[in-house]
């Protein structure tokens, strides 16, 4: 009896950790702790512990290793480790390595305790903490607009009215980008769940979370959105759910509509900066001597995702692009070593790149550069895997919940590999628990075929 409710207990605690890494997961920037310089994040730390209590469950299946698609993870390991060997900063290149090791070991993890038999608690976690965050993000948006201490609102001065006009929300994350990454997550769950099991409230979910992603003005994640709606159409008409669709199409419009409306309402009731007011970051801006008005905010917001020719992100997107693409060729197997892009370039460039801490914007690109084409294959492999079963996945032969988080995990995959097109961070927690999940959908569900 002891034994039994020890067992118990112990798969418990683990499903509470996982419940807790969802709450944390979109909380980036605050709150934090840093250990060696290195910050560490309360869904991080929560992640080691999940590792630490499936010990007994690592030991027992450490035969996985051998088995797709843990192989290609493992072996894309390996590999960044090998590469770091030969690294310029290998102190760099081995605390990324370890960064790589432990989301990958963190969603091995993940795929071991999640259950669909849970999978309403799980979902309405991440309904209720993204929910959470839209507040808190309006709450950036209308106070910045009004003029509140952007330190008040954890909003960092280069994403405040002071550069485009109107704010650009970026929530608990370290900046507007990796916000957008991270609702990515309730837009697919939303998605998800609508094909399978069309709920009202999902509609105004889908509809807040896709407006939150227009304010933040990310490009990349704009990208995303759109494919994660295409792949969800295309599945949808196949399905003949043909009113769903059109419910889909006009809200997702609807949201685009009120976020522009957003921000020309937040040009007409903004603040006005002092003519003296100037950025405190790299970037400078004439908004504070020519004022702010809502004709300003739009037809900035329109240039800013239209125009690409004049605009430094983009630039530099290409600059460091090519630069990725001539290391790759330089060094093609094992690269100049995870982490060290920032440091090869600035060595090797002094003239153009001065950051040791740059990055390519690009991340099968800084793959490439930085761990060669060996680890690129890796990963490679553990998409090819992917989507091969997910093809292989039998609607029909599932239950419900088990649908509603394959359509959901592959939606978020999808618009985690296009926004990856315009960043490049490759241990983004986050995703990676979501990889998690999308494993266990996998690995543990009916096939069209049998093996």
């Amino acid at each position: 009896m002891n034994i039994n409710s020890s067992k118990f207990n112990i798969d418990k605690l683990r499903v509470g950790l996982l419940v807790a890494i969802l709450v944390f997961l979109p909380f980036e920037m605050f709150p934090k702790f840093s250990v060696y310089g290195i910050n560490i994040r309360i869904s991080q730390l929560l992640g080691l512990i999940l590792i630490i209590s499936c010990y007994p469950l690592l030991i027992r299946k450490v035969a996985d290793i051998k088995k797709q698609p843990w192989l290609w993870l493992a072996g894309f390991v390996v590999v960044s480790a090998i590469s770091s060997i030969f690294a310029l900063s290998q102190q760099k290149a081995i605390s990324t390595t370890l960064f790589y090791a432990f989301d990958i070991l963190l969603a091995y993890c993940v795929y071991l305790v999640f259950s669909t038999q849970k999978s309403d608690l799980y979902k309405k976690i991440i309904f209720a903490v993204s929910v959470f965050v839209a507040v808190f993000c309006m709450y950036q948006f209308v106070g910045d607009t009004l003029g509140l201490n952007s330190g008040l609102l954890l909003l960092e001065t280069r994403y405040t009215k002071l550069i485009f006009g109107f704010p650009r929300i970026q929530g608990f994350s370290i900046e507007p980008l990796y916000l957008a990454n991270y609702l990515l997550i309730p837009i697919g769950l939303s998605l998800g769940a609508l094909i399978v099991k069309p709920q009202r409230y999902l509609y105004g979910l889908l509809t807040l979370f896709t407006y939150l992603v227009w304010l933040t003005v990310a490009r990349g994640a704009y990208f995303a959105v759109l494919s994660m709606l295409i792949l969800s159409l295309v599945i949808i008409v196949y399905k003949k759910q043909y009113r769903l669709a059109v419910n889909i199409v006009l809200l997702i419009s609807f949201s685009a509509f009120l976020a522009f409306a957003s921000i020309w309402a937040s040009g007409k009731f903004a603040t006005q900066l002092p003519e003296s007011t100037k950025s405190q970051t790299q970037y400078q801006t004439s908004i504070p001597q020519e004022g702010i008005s809502s004709e300003g905010n739009t037809e900035r917001l329109v240039e800013h995702t239209v125009d690409f020719t004049d605009e430094t992100s983009f630039t530099d997107r290409i600059k460091t692009s090519k630069t990725a693409g001539q290391l790759f060729v330089q060094n093609p197997l094992t690269g100049v070593g995870p982490g060290n892009f920032g440091r090869y370039v600035v060595q090797k460039y002094p003239g153009t790149y001065t950051d040791v801490d740059q990055i390519v914007n690009n991340e099968p690109l800084e793959i490439l550069a930085e761990v060669g084409l060996l680890g690129f294959l890796m990963l490679v492999g553990f998409a090819v895997w992917c989507i091969g079963r997910i093809a292989n996945y039998s609607v029909s032969r599932n239950n419900a919940n088990s649908n509603i988080w394959y359509y959901s995990t592959m939606f978020m995959m999808l618009g985690f590999l296009v926004q990856w097109q315009t960043f490049s961070t490759l241990y983004v927690t986050h995703i990676w628990v979501m990889i998690g999940i999308m494993l266990s959908i996998l690995l543990n569900s009916r096939l069209r075929k049998s093996n």
